[in-house]
C-alpha cells in the first residue's frame, strides 16, 4: 500500500517560552503541515465552522459562521477547501476584511500568498471540532433567498476559498454540547464602545463558549475554542481605556498554541455567541499571560489565567443565523473562579500549611458524618467560621490531559472549606467537648476530598488496618456569625448540612434526620423552637418517627412562604443557592444576614 509520510512541524518560539514557564516536558508538534484526511471529513459535516483574520491594522477578530446544516464546507481539491454559507448580513468583522461590508456578489481575489484565515470546524453534538490555517484564494458576499424557512427572506451568504497548509484535531474536553438549527439574522449593532454595554455584560455572566483568534504576527495564525461553566470568562473592569476581561487556562492538551502565539504578539480576537437569542459580542484586545502567583492574585484558585483589555468591540443584537438547543454540559467543567472583589479568597495562597490530625469520625447518616481534628491554635477561629483544607498532597496525581473516569480532577486543587461545627473558646465554659487544639466539622459526602475523608476513622479509632490521616489546612476564615440582642427573637433557615453554622452559636443563644437528631441529642432545648420539613423520605421512615417523638415539629413537605412569617427581627439563611434566591423573594424588606458558603 502506497502512502505519504507527513512531518510534523516545528514549535513555534512562543510555544517553546510557555512550555518552559509552565515546566512541561518537550514533546513533538502533532499539527500536520496539510489538509488532512481529519480536516476534510469533519467539514462536510460540521454544522459550525469559527474563522479568524487579521484586519489592516494586525489585529485579530473572530467570528462564528453556519447555520447548522451541514456540508457548507468541503474539499474542493490540491488541499483547497470551499465555503459557502450564510453569515450576518452587518457589523461582522471578518466578513467586512475578507470579502467587504456590501454583498454584491464580486469577487474578492487574492494576489500573491493571499492573507491568513484560521478557522475551527466545530460539532457541538459530538464535541468534536479540528483546527485549520491557511491562506485566502477568493471570496464573495451576497444575498439570496432564505430555503430554511417557510417565509421568504433575505440573507447574506459568503463564499471563502482557502488553501490551507496546516491542520490539527483537538480533544472535546470542556465543550458544551449544543444542537444548532437555522434562524433568520437581523443584526442591529448596539455598541461599538471600549465600554461594554450591559447587555454584553450579561451575555458574559451566562456564556459557557467563546472563540479566540491569534497570530505569529503575518507568519502564522490559530483559532480555537474556549469552553467552561457558565461566567467562566469574569469581567474585571469596564472603564477607560477599555473593558479588561480574564478567563481562567484549564488543563488542556499542553501544546500551547493560542498562548505562544500571544507570548510572541500579544494580541486577540475574540467573539462571544448567544446561542439562545443570536447576541453576539465582537472584540479585539491587548492581553496579559498570567502564570502561577499573579494567576491567583487576579483570579484566585488559578495557575494559569489570560487578561484581556479590549482595543475595540462590536455588540450586536441578533446576528447569528443559528441557534443552539442547550445539551448536556462537559464533566471536566470546574467550578466558576471568581474575581477577589466578587467573592473574597478562602485564604491567602502563600500561607505555610499547618498540618492537623484526624482523631475520630461520627457517622451520624450513611452520608453524613463529624470529623474531630487535633491542630495546634485550632480555637483561634469564631462562630460561624469556616476552616480551608488543602487534601492536594494526598489526592493530586499530577497532570493528565483527560480522565473519563474521574473528569473533575483535571482541573481539581483539592482545597475546600468547611464549616466549623464545634464551640470556639476556653474552658472553664462546662458546655465545650473539646480541648484547645481540637476542632470539628460536620460534612456530607458529595465528592473527590470528602470521599477521601469518610475512608478514615481516626487516630483514636482501634481498628486495624487504619493509617493516621493529616491534612493540610490553610486558615480560617468567614464573618457569618449569629448575633442574639437580649429578648430579640431571630431566625435561622438551613437545608441539610447548612445547619453546621448555627452548631458553634448554640451555646450563646436562646432558643437530614441523623445529622437533626444528632443536634438535637447536643441541644433538647432546641425542639421546642424548630421545625423540620422533610421532602425525601416516607412519613413511615424510623428517624423520623424518632424525630416526632423527641417533641420535634415535622412536615412532610416543602418550606412554603408562609412558614417564615414569623415575629422575628432577623433572619440567618445558610441554604443552597437556589434556596436562598427562593427566600430573598419571600423576604423582602426583612434583615437578612447570609454567607457564600459555595466554595
Amino acid at each position: 500500500m502506497a502512502g505519504i509520510f507527513l512531518q510534523d512541524l516545528p514549535w513555534h518560539d512562543g510555544e517553546e517560552q510557555m512550555r518552559k514557564a509552565l515546566h512541561v516536558p518537550d514533546h513533538d508538534n502533532p499539527t500536520v503541515p496539510a489538509l488532512s484526511p481529519q480536516l476534510a471529513n469533519h467539514l462536510q459535516i460540521a454544522p459550525l465552522i469559527a474563522i479568524g483574520t487579521l484586519d489592516k491594522e494586525g489585529r485579530p477578530w473572530t467570528t462564528l459562521w453556519g447555520n447548522g446544516d451541514k456540508g457548507f464546507a468541503q474539499p474542493v481539491g490540491q488541499g483547497v477547501i470551499g465555503i459557502r454559507t450564510p453569515v450576518t448580513g452587518k457589523h461582522d468583522p471578518v466578513v467586512e476584511e475578507l470579502v467587504g461590508k456590501e454583498a454584491k456578489g464580486d469577487v474578492v481575489r487574492e494576489e500573491g500568498t493571499g492573507r491568513m484565515v484560521s478557522g475551527l470546524t466545530i460539532d457541538l453534538e459530538t464535541r468534536k471540532r479540528v483546527k485549520m490555517y491557511g491562506r485566502m484564494v477568493a471570496g464573495a458576499l451576497s444575498i439570496r433567498e432564505d430555503e430554511a424557512t417557510d417565509h421568504e427572506e433575505h440573507v447574506a451568504e459568503v463564499q471563502l476559498v482557502i488553501k490551507i497548509e496546516q491542520s490539527l484535531g483537538n480533544c472535546p474536553k470542556y465543550l458544551n454540547k449544543k444542537h444548532i438549527v437555522p434562524a433568520i439574522s437581523k443584526p442591529e449593532l448596539v455598541s461599538d464602545s471600549l465600554k461594554l454595554p450591559q447587555q454584553a455584560l450579561d451575555l458574559l455572566e451566562k456564556a459557557d463558549l467563546f472563540f479566540i483568534s491569534s497570530s505569529q504576527h503575518d507568519q502564522d495564525m490559530d483559532t480555537n475554542h474556549r469552553g467552561g461553566p457558565p461566567g467562566f470568562m469574569r469581567v474585571v473592569s469596564n472603564d477607560d481605556p477599555g473593558a479588561a476581561l480574564v478567563y481562567p487556562e484549564y488543563s488542556g492538551n499542553r501544546l500551547y498554541q493560542t498562548l505562544g502565539n500571544l507570548q510572541v504578539n500579544p494580541l486577540a480576537g475574540v467573539c462571544v455567541p448567544d446561542f439562545e437569542t443570536g447576541d453576539m459580542l465582537y472584540f479585539t484586545a491587548t492581553t496579559n499571560i498570567l502564570v502561577g502567583k499573579d494567576a491567583a492574585a487576579l483570579l484566585p484558585r488559578s495557575n494559569l489565567a489570560i487578561k484581556l483589555t479590549i482595543t475595540a468591540s462590536r455588540f450586536v443584537t441578533n446576528a447569528l443565523p443559528f441557534r443552539g438547543v442547550e445539551g448536556e454540559r462537559s464533566p471536566y467543567n470546574p467550578n466558576v473562579r471568581y474575581l477577589p472583589s466578587e467573592k473574597a479568597p478562602t485564604s491567602s495562597q502563600d500561607t505555610a500549611l499547618l498540618q492537623a490530625t484526624l482523631l475520630n469520625q461520627t457517622k451520624l447518616t450513611p452520608t453524613v458524618s463529624r470529623f474531630r481534628f487535633a491542630l495546634e491554635n485550632a480555637a483561634s477561629y469564631g462562630p460561624g467560621q469556616y476552616v480551608t483544607l488543602d487534601l492536594s498532597k494526598q489526592l493530586d496525581h499530577g497532570y493528565s490531559h483527560m480522565r473519563d473516569d474521574d473528569p473533575r480532577s483535571i482541573n481539581d486543587d483539592f482545597v475546600r472549606t468547611f464549616t466549623v461545627s464545634s464551640l470556639p473558646g476556653t474552658p472553664p465554659d462546662p458546655v465545650r467537648r473539646l480541648k484547645d487544639d481540637e476542632f470539628e466539622i460536620t460534612i456530607r459526602k458529595v465528592g473527590a476530598v470528602t470521599d477521601h475523608l469518610f475512608r478514615h476513622l481516626g487516630k483514636e479509632s482501634r481498628e486495624r488496618g487504619m493509617h493516621e490521616l493529616e491534612v493540610g489546612v490553610k486558615g480560617f476564615g468567614g464573618e457569618f456569625e449569629i448575633q442574639q440582642n437580649g429578648e430579640e427573637r431571630i431566625c435561622f433557615v438551613a437545608a441539610g448540612v447548612g445547619i453546621t453554622p448555627i452548631l458553634p452559636s448554640l451555646w450563646s443563644i436562646d432558643y437530614n434526620a441523623g445529622l437533626v437528631k444528632d443536634t438535637l441529642e447536643q441541644h433538647p432545648e432546641l425542639s421546642q423552637s424548630l421545625s423540620l420539613f422533610v421532602t425525601d423520605a416516607e412519613e413511615g421512615w424510623a428517624e423520623v418517627q424518632e424525630l416526632k417523638r423527641m417533641s420535634l415539629t415535622v412536615q412532610s413537605r416543602r418550606m412554603q412562604r408562609s412558614d417564615l412569617d414569623l415575629d422575628v427581627s432577623k433572619y440567618y439563611l445558610c441554604t443552597p443557592l437556589a434556596l436562598r434566591k427562593q427566600l430573598l423573594e419571600w423576604l423582602p424588606g426583612k434583615e437578612l444576614v447570609f454567607e457564600d458558603f459555595n466554595f
